[in-house]
């Protein structure tokens, strides 16, 4: 019995185990998003990008990195300490050594072995601002590398945006077919009505039967992009998994006030790529500095302390040795001057860039800026057009309804409809996507 009991736990423990390895974690994906049933916003969306896209998780480690090389190039303000163990086989020709001459007649070729170990301690003690320019280097390109960090969240933000509005406006093109093929099933109901009163001809079934498959495929086609848009935010948000969540649609026009003006402004102030130019021009000026340094001395000190023998069977005796030393740099091949021509050259390189990029950067403001003054108009035109196709089908159903319209104008009224209808949602999708161009061109992001 009591084994029996025994092995009925063990099975059970067994199967807890297994349970255990086959139910995994939610992947930290799952546990952003909101319960089921709540749609995302777009500030949420966002802010799951912001935090798992690889692409920003690749910037951050370049910056540790940058980080890194700065508190390398401090390192030199400290002492170096060593600890080392030699071997030695040396003439003595130039010093007093037991057993030999203190100044021999001649010099020898005997070789004494010497055996030493201990620590080392070396402190550069003035080397005319190569340790402090050599700092600053690392310093400004490590500025540099956080302004690529925001480029990178600027074009994160930026795809998701475009993403977010993607869906939306497919989601929205997805009910206006689903609209059109029960305008279309009505219509056929309604030519089927006729046809069997005697009222209209069989060529009208025939026309809304084919006005119907006509729906439906269209409809297909709609389902299809709603599915690849939804592949599209995913991807941009840079999640892991094909994930299926509800989101708010934000879809309505709301005018933008904004001149040329504030935009270039904005831009020239706060673009990340403006601001690593010039962090790379500051690093570029401290790469001059240190080549130019290399002109000059470098004065550093040294202790030892040392345990010394001349044979191994001999005991081994202290020595503290302290010193100093003072490098003079007197011919180096002309690499110096080289290499202050060469840092040179590469700052009025920067500088250049720098004025393209500024040039580039008002051709995409200005760029931006009219393009959303177009689609302003163009959401004018397009809500107009929406007014007058939903009245035409109105006035198309009526007729047909009462016996004097002709299925032509019936279809051609739904076709009008349902691209008016279209072409308004994707009209308020561009001016939304035109904004968060504008903000990406003014180097902000929200």
């Amino acid at each position: 019995m009591m084994y029996s009991w025994r092995k009925g736990i063990l099975w059970q423990w067994l199967a807890c185990v297994i349970l255990f390895l086959l139910i995994s974690p939610a992947s930290a994906e799952e546990e952003m998003l909101p319960p089921p049933g709540k749609p995302l916003n777009l500030e949420q969306v966002l802010a799951i990008a912001l935090k798992i896209h690889p692409s920003l998780q690749s910037s951050q480690a370049a910056i540790e990195a940058s980080r890194a090389r700065v508190e390398q190039a401090l390192a030199a303000y400290y002492p170096q300490i060593n600890f080392n163990a030699s071997y030695n086989a040396s003439t003595f020709n130039f010093v007093a050594i037991p057993g030999v001459s203190v100044r021999p007649l001649t010099y020898n070729w005997t070789f004494l072995d010497i055996f030493s170990m201990g620590p080392t301690v070396t402190q550069t003690i003035y080397d005319f601002g190569r340790t402090r320019n050599n700092a600053q280097i690392h310093r400004e390109n490590s500025r540099a590398s956080e302004q690529d960090l925001v480029t990178a969240k600027q074009t994160v933000v930026l795809n998701v945006k475009q993403a977010y509005l993607g869906l939306i406006q497919s989601q929205r093109i997805v009910v206006v077919a689903e609209d059109t093929v029960k305008q279309t099933q009505q219509h056929l109901d309604q030519a089927k009505g006729f046809y069997q009163a005697g009222t209209r001809p069989k060529i009208d079934v025939t026309k809304a039967e084919v006005d119907l498959a006509t729906a439906e495929l269209a409809l297909i086609q709609a389902r299809n992009s709603l599915q690849v848009a939804r592949a599209t935010l995913n991807n941009a948000m840079g999640l892991r998994e094909s994930m299926i969540f509800p989101i708010e649609d934000t879809l309505e026009f709301q005018k933008k006030e904004i001149t040329l003006q504030e935009i270039l402004q904005t831009a020239y102030e706060q673009r990340p790529e403006i601001l690593q130019l010039k962090a790379r021009q500051l690093s570029q000026e401290a790469t001059i500095k240190l080549a130019q340094s290399s002109y000059y001395p470098i004065l550093s000190g040294n202790a030892s302390y040392l345990w010394r023998r001349l044979h191994i069977d001999l005991d081994m005796t202290w020595d503290v040795i302290i010193g100093a030393t003072l490098t003079v740099p007197i011919f180096s091949g002309f690499s110096s001057p080289n290499q202050v021509a060469e840092a040179q050259a590469n700052l009025r390189n920067l500088k250049s860039q720098e004025e393209s990029l500024r040039q580039n950067i008002r051709l995409e403001g200005e760029q931006a800026f009219l393009t959303l003054k177009a689609l302003e108009e163009g959401i004018r035109v397009t809500e107009k057009a929406l007014d007058q196709a939903q009245e035409n089908f109105d006035l198309a159903t009526g007729r047909y309804q009462v016996g004097v319209g002709s299925p032509l104008e019936i279809t051609d009224a739904e076709v009008s409809l349902a691209n008016a209808r279209v072409n308004y949602i994707k009209a308020l999708a561009a001016y939304k996507i035109a904004e968060a161009s504008i903000e990406k061109a003014m180097g902000v992001f929200r």
